[in-house]
């Protein structure tokens, strides 16, 4: 029976790239038990099939070739202990960030599928819950360039720009609202979702009855809606109380396709309509 087993055969045996085996001959992490000195073959024994086994381990959970390397240049139990303990924690820590990042997935394929799905051209009142948001209070028209807007926003907040997409809404305010006045906004927020950190410095949209309405189209088509959408509130007694939020749930963020583009409004108003 074989007692040496040559680089080929040990990485058949352990299921590992050759490749791979020679690199860490190169780091000093898996050095072969001996080396022809004509062929410069590398040879493997048993002793090397253990520290292999650890070190399949050891990187099958997640720790770094470096980490490895300082546990075998002086291997004890209390060592050992301490980078499970500290593996662990930066596992924890991956799991919370996925979750969010699985959290922020689920939250835009149900803003999608709303967008797809709504009853569009009808006003409705729904109840909204409260949503944590910042703002950047300025005049705003949808042919200013609004990536300049909102990277004015994210500097004054510090929120970072991975989270801004599809949570973009446009503010008019309830006397703009009231006065007809459709075409130039007073501001611009970014809403937060479950999944996002928010900052310390925020202001909240109030949970309430809000009349929304669901168009195919972008900002500029808003003015007619907001008119249609202010008939229906007097047809149904509804009085507006606050700030109206506009967003785009599908624009050109999502879609090269100005036609499937998708945009809601919402308005606050009177609690006590029915």
């Amino acid at each position: 029976m074989a007692t040496d087993f040559s680089i080929g055969q040990l990485a058949q045996l352990f299921d590992i790239p050759v490749a791979t085996l020679r690199y860490y001959d190169e780091i000093g992490l898996l050095t072969p038990a001996r080396v022809d000195p004509h062929s410069h073959y590398r040879y493997y024994g048993t002793p090397q099939f253990e520290r292999l086994s650890t070190i399949k381990y050891l990187r099958a959970l997640g720790m770094s070739l470096a980490t490895i390397a300082d546990f075998f240049a002086a291997r004890e139990l209390p060592k050992l202990t301490h980078m499970l303990t500290t593996q662990n924690q930066q596992i924890e820590r991956q799991l919370r960030l996925l979750t969010a990042v699985q959290q922020r997935i689920n939250n835009r394929l149900a803003q999608i599928e709303m967008a797809q799905t709504a009853n569009f051209d009808r006003t409705e009142r729904v109840i909204l819950p409260e949503r944590p948001m910042v703002a950047l209070r300025q005049p705003y028209r949808p042919q200013d360039d609004i990536e300049l807007v909102i990277a004015k926003l994210r500097k004054q907040t510090g929120v970072t720009n991975e989270i801004f997409l599809g949570k973009v809404a446009l503010l008019l305010d309830q006397q703009a609202v009231q006065a007809g006045h459709f075409e130039r906004y007073t501001g611009i927020c970014l809403v937060f979702e479950p999944g996002d950190v928010i900052p310390v410095q925020q202001e909240r949209l109030v949970a309430e009855p809000y009349a929304q309405r669901i168009f195919h189209g972008t900002h500029v088509d808003a003015p007619t809606q907001y008119r249609q959408l202010l008939a229906d509130c007097h047809e149904q007694g509804w009085q507006v109380t606050g700030t109206a939020v506009e967003t785009a749930l599908i624009d050109y963020g999502i879609t090269d396709q100005v036609a499937q583009s998708i945009t809601q409004i919402q308005i606050p108003i009177d609690s006590q309509a029915t």
